[in-house]
């Protein structure tokens, strides 16, 4: 079952019969059997258009949730220095990825000159986002004007609570998503906080996938330049909470998320299995075995206007890998048994495979 975006094509149509639409956008409805396709008729191969003209010839394929699944992980990404847009797309066309997550900080910024740079942004990101899903969530550029850049341009999974894009989950074969809007606590929005909290219970409690991934915009843990690693009360109040914000580490952990992503740092960092600071360490750091806490990943470094490396931090004791090139995360979902993830170097070796690990769990 395909649910298109027909509603605003026919508004496209009728209201604005002069302006070509800018972009073609797939995303994920979070039922597994949909897919939600802005500007599309009913057929695979497909263009759309006004009075003023028509778009390209886009095509796209159903995902096969039978398959092992192929995720872009990315945070922090930007019309300039962009470095991770081309590989993105060479992937996307080459068969490599089955869908891209971007995990906030979206061009920097989607309301730049008016949107214009929003514009463009979404034009460059087309050859990626016309032909698999391209999931959003925010980060702390996207807040501005209560994140109506984000509410207006893109169409995510619903969550029953607010139904504006800013935080959501859907199913992919044996693998739990969760996208989770981190800038509620950054920007003191505690009643938003609480209703998030409280939908993610909900969420979580009635999840029965095999595989449970958990992505933020903002880090949980990491290195940084200060010996306590990351020490700003904006990152950390989502993770520990306070008398008014419910922290979000304890319930991911009660319900046995296995791994969480978040960008933020404009750098990749690979963490151990961490629960309240303390890492739980086992023999290989590249191949974790039933681990009791989720694995940590930093995937900040898809390229926007400032980057850092290992030289720009004092390593943690839970830090694994700590890599400076530009570059996003290669998320398998192989089995029920064995996930993957790898950081795809879009810098120095393009497209090479850096920093390979194994999760499994039996």
């Amino acid at each position: 079952m395909l649910v298109l975006g027909l509603l605003h094509m026919l508004l496209a149509t009728l209201s604005q019969a002069s302006v070509l639409p800018e972009q073609v956008h797939i995303s994920l409805s979070g039922k597994p059997d949909e897919m939600i396709i802005t500007w599309l008729t009913l057929e695979k191969y497909y263009n759309v258009g006004s009075s003023e003209g028509v778009s390209n010839v886009f095509w796209f394929t159903q995902p096969d949730q039978y398959k092992p699944l192929r995720a872009a992980v990315f945070g922090d990404l930007s019309v300039l220095n962009g470095y991770s847009i081309e590989p993105l797309i060479a992937a996307t066309h080459n068969n490599e990825i089955d869908i891209a997550i971007h995990i906030g900080d979206i061009a920097y910024n989607l309301h730049t000159n008016n949107g214009t740079l929003g514009d463009e942004y979404m034009k460059t990101i087309e050859p990626i986002a016309a032909y698999i899903p391209y999931m959003v969530f925010p980060g702390n550029h996207e807040t501005k004007k209560d994140f109506i850049e984000i509410i207006n341009r893109f169409t995510m999974p619903k969550n029953g609570v607010y139904d504006n894009n800013l935080f959501w989950s859907f199913d992919y074969g044996n693998t739990h998503f969760v996208g989770l809007n981190s800038e509620y606590y950054a920007e003191q929005l505690e009643d938003e906080a609480n209703a998030q909290y409280k939908w993610l219970k909900n969420d979580l409690e009635k999840n029965k996938s095999r595989w449970t991934i958990v992505m933020l915009h903002r880090p949980m843990y990491c290195s940084s330049e200060t010996e306590d690693g990351c020490n700003d009360p904006q990152d950390t109040l989502a993770r520990d909470g306070d008398k008014h914000f419910p922290g979000l580490e304890k319930l991911l952990n009660e319900h046995h998320v296995d791994m969480i992503l978040y960008g933020h740092k404009h750098t990749y960092e690979r963490m151990w299995p961490i629960y309240k600071g303390t890492a739980f360490k086992s023999e290989n750091p590249n191949h974790i075995r039933n681990p009791s806490a989720p694995v940590f990943i930093l995937t900040g470094s898809a390229g926007c206007h400032s980057h850092s490396g290992p030289q720009d931090s004092i390593p943690q004791d839970f830090s694994i890998t700590r890599l400076g090139n530009y570059g996003y995360s290669l998320l398998q979902i192989h089995n029920s048994t064995h996930i993957s993830t790898q950081f795809v170097d879009t810098s120095e070796n393009i497209g090479k495979h850096l920093d390979e690990f194994y999760l499994e769990k039996n």
